[in-house]
C-alpha cells in the first residue's frame, strides 16, 4: 500500500510539469522579447483581417517577426514619451464596430470565422487596440511635421487624379484639395515612420534567438 501511494504521488507531481508548455523566445529587441507564439498569433490575425489563408511558412514567419520588431520599437518609444493609449474599456467598442462593419453585427458568424483561424475575440480586440495606439503614435509624432504645398497638390492632381478620370468626368484641384492633402500627408508620415524605424533598428540591439527568422542579409547572433 505504501509503495502504491508513493507511485500515485509521483504521477500526480509529474502531471503539472508535463502540462507546462514553454513559449520559446524568438527575437529580442533591446529589453523587449518576441515569443514564438506571438509570431504565430500575428500571422493568424493578419490572415483573418485580410481574409486570407493562414501561411505558417518560414518566409511568412520572417515577415511577421519583422513587423513585430517594428511594433516593439514603437511601443518602447510610446513608453518613453508617455504617448496616450486607448482606455481599456474602449477595446470592446472597437471590437463591436469591427463585427458590425465586417459581419453585419452577426456575432455568431464572427465567432465561427474567428475560431476557424484559431483565434479568440479577446486576441482580436487586443490587436485592434494596438493598431489604434500605433496610429495615435504616427499621428502625433510624424503628421504635424508634414508640409503639403499648393504645388504638391497640383502636381498630385495632374499626375495621379486626371489620368484616371473618364473624359466625361469633371474635377478641379479645388474640389479635391482636402482629399489630396490627406493622401499626401498620410504617405509622407508613413515615409517618415519608415525612416525612423530604420534608425531605431540601427540603435537597438536586435537578436534572432530563432536563427531561421533572421533576414538573409542579417547574421543571427
Amino acid at each position: 500500500m505504501r509503495r502504491s501511494a508513493v507511485s500515485v504521488l509521483t504521477v500526480l507531481l509529474a502531471l503539472p510539469a508535463a502540462a507546462v508548455i514553454v513559449d520559446r523566445v524568438a527575437v529580442t529587441v533591446g529589453v523587449k522579447v518576441i515569443a514564438d507564439s506571438e509570431i504565430d498569433l500575428r500571422i493568424r490575425l493578419t490572415a483573418f483581417q485580410n481574409e486570407e489563408k493562414v501561411d505558417l511558412s518560414l518566409p511568412a514567419r520572417r515577415r511577421a517577426a519583422e513587423r513585430l520588431i517594428d511594433q516593439k520599437l514603437v511601443e518602447r518609444e510610446m513608453d518613453v514619451g508617455h504617448y496616450p493609449r486607448l482606455a481599456a474599456e474602449r477595446g470592446a467598442t472597437l471590437l463591436n464596430d469591427y463585427i458590425s462593419a465586417n459581419f453585419k453585427s452577426d456575432r455568431e458568424a464572427f465567432l465561427r470565422n474567428l475560431a476557424a483561424y484559431g483565434l479568440t475575440a479577446q486576441e482580436l480586440q487586443d490587436d485592434l487596440v494596438t493598431q489604434t495606439d500605433l496610429l495615435t503614435f504616427v499621428n502625433l509624432r510624424f503628421r504635424p511635421a508634414v508640409e503639403v504645398t499648393d504645388e504638391d497638390v497640383k502636381k498630385y492632381f495632374s499626375e495621379k487624379i486626371l489620368p484616371r478620370l473618364a473624359k466625361t468626368q469633371e474635377a478641379s484641384v479645388s474640389q479635391m484639395r482636402a482629399q489630396i492633402e490627406q493622401q499626401l500627408t498620410t504617405e509622407r508620415a508613413d515615409r517618415e515612420l519608415d525612416l525612423w524605424l530604420q534608425d531605431q533598428r540601427k540603435r537597438t540591439k536586435i537578436e534572432y534567438e530563432e536563427k531561421d527568422l533572421a533576414p538573409e542579409n542579417v547574421t543571427a547572433k
